[in-house]
């Protein structure tokens, strides 16, 4: 009798990759103690200028807008100074300025030390903000960069939440020396978690691997002779890091075949093999997730109508109540969907993810224009926190996975850059048009606006390989 044939044994079951360490909640938690302390403090920033200082409108205005200035030209800095510093030693040094930097409001001088301390304050959150998103991007298992980086956005949704919310309260309860004592105290916090990250080896090694690569170019970059060997190189040398990187950056569908090119990369005679000079833009900006950056952009232009404009249009409704409540319910709304929304980029790319987003957006702005009560303001929050938030942490998500890990801090840094300017531009403009076609037609206007970045995001993430990632 002949014994049966015995099957092939099932492979084992590849294990996830563990995304709740030790160090992803410390960032988490660092980036939350930051972001309540800049809200906390930048919704009373302009009262506090008009009533303390006898300010006038506009010059208030800007003691409270040149924070985002400073936050602007740390952006920007952010990648050179990872080229000589450490990112732990920049994170501390970053958590340290908070705090003492919150401890100076304090002093009550000329109206020019506030400017000052407001700009400089500005700077170590863009500083300590790009940073420790690097941080945490970096350790984020590749396969779970959605998932991953959905919860620790959650810590900006809670930081924008209970901040503003905590700076009208106790300031107009406790009054404004009362609200920095806490605010400053709420800083110093950060600092201890600061020294309490472990950075990883990989995040280390790809920083150290991205300044010696900085290094590289400029010394490349100062004969014409060399830069033309380097092109020699590029055409003939295939396996070169920068074809290696490219592979990396633009499919990263195939595991094994990436880690055979960075293999490569590594042992390859030029680092880096630019055929020309290094422009002066590319040291502070990363031209492979700019597209993505841009749609963010467009949305955060359209975000910040409701900074700006929410409560004035709901006072002309008679819905202030509602008003009052509606970043609350906003944040309730990002606080459900992000896990979800997440775990399906990880799984599904962001096309099917970010598009019913985009939807959401302008029914919501469409939502708020045709608003007669509360229950449709309140509808508006929740469509505009899915919309917004899924937008924000997956649009962050498709660019890191477009950059490799020594190009990360580029990468966060032109991302926020983006949003940022989305955010400071918004309210200029709009400002300027608003009293020209009221307060409707703008939301109608937001909606359209939401519409066109659905469009530029579905031809920019065309290739599905791309925005799924490396499997």
């Amino acid at each position: 009798m002949n014994e049966p044939i015995p099957s092939a044994p099932t492979p084992p079951k590849r294990l996830k990759q563990k995304l709740w360490t030790r160090d992803f909640i410390l960032g988490t938690l660092t980036n939350f103690v930051i972001s309540a302390n800049y809200f906390m403090l930048m919704v009373v920033m302009t009262a506090y200028a008009m009533t303390v200082y006898q300010a006038p409108a506009s010059l208030a205005a800007f003691c409270a807008s040149v924070f985002v200035i400073g936050t602007l030209v740390a952006r920007f800095t952010s990648a050179l100074l990872l080229e000589r510093v450490a990112l732990k030693t920049l994170l501390v040094i970053g958590t340290l300025l908070e705090a003492t930097l919150t401890a100076l409001y304090f002093l009550h001088g000329a109206l020019g030390l506030l400017i000052v301390v407001r700009f400089t304050h500005g700077f170590a959150f863009g500083t300590c903000s790009t940073v420790v998103t690097t941080l945490v991007t970096s350790m984020v298992p590749i396969e779970r960069k959605g998932e991953g980086i959905g919860y620790f956005m959650l810590s900006v949704t809670l930081g924008a939440a209970i901040g503003p919310f905590a700076g009208i309260f106790i300031s107009n309860n406790l009054g404004y020396p009362t609200l920095f004592a806490i605010a400053t105290a709420i800083a110093c916090i950060s600092l201890p978690l600061a020294l309490a990250i472990r950075v990883p080896k990989d995040a280390t090694r790809a920083n150290r691997k991205h300044a010696q690569s900085g290094a590289t170019e400029r010394a490349k970059a100062q004969t014409q002779e060399q830069a033309a060997a380097d092109e020699v190189a590029a055409n003939f040398m295939p396996g070169t890091a920068e074809g290696a990187r490219e592979i990396y950056a633009g499919e990263r569908q195939d595991g094994e075949l990436a880690a055979t090119n960075l293999h490569t990369s590594k042992q390859a005679v030029l680092p880096h093999t630019p055929n020309q000079k290094q422009s002066f833009a590319s040291k502070f900006i990363e031209a492979n997730v700019l597209p993505i950056s841009l749609v963010a952009c467009i949305i955060f232009f359209g975000y910040s109508s409701l900074l700006t404009f929410l409560t004035p249009f709901a006072t002309e409704l008679g819905l202030a109540r509602a008003a009052s409540v509606f970043f609350i319910v906003y944040a309730i709304s990002m606080f459900i969907t992000r896990p979800f929304t997440g775990k399906a980029f990880d799984r599904s790319g962001a096309r099917p993810v970010m598009t019913p987003a985009f939807f959401a957006f302008s029914g919501g702005m469409l939502l708020l224009a045709f608003a007669t009560n509360d229950w449709m303001i309140l509808g508006a929050a929740l469509l505009l926190g899915f919309g917004v938030g899924t937008i924000q942490s997956c649009g962050l998500a498709v660019a890191v996975r477009k950059t490799p890990d020594e190009r990360l801090s580029k990468a966060n840094a032109t991302f926020y850059i983006m949003l940022d300017l989305g955010v400071g531009i918004g309210p200029v403009l709009l400002g300027a048009v608003q009293p020209l076609i009221g307060y409707h037609a703008m939301y109608i206007g937001m909606a359209a606006l939401g519409l066109a970045a659905l469009i530029l995001f579905l031809n920019i993430c065309g290739d599905k390989r791309v925005t799924i990632g490396r499997k």
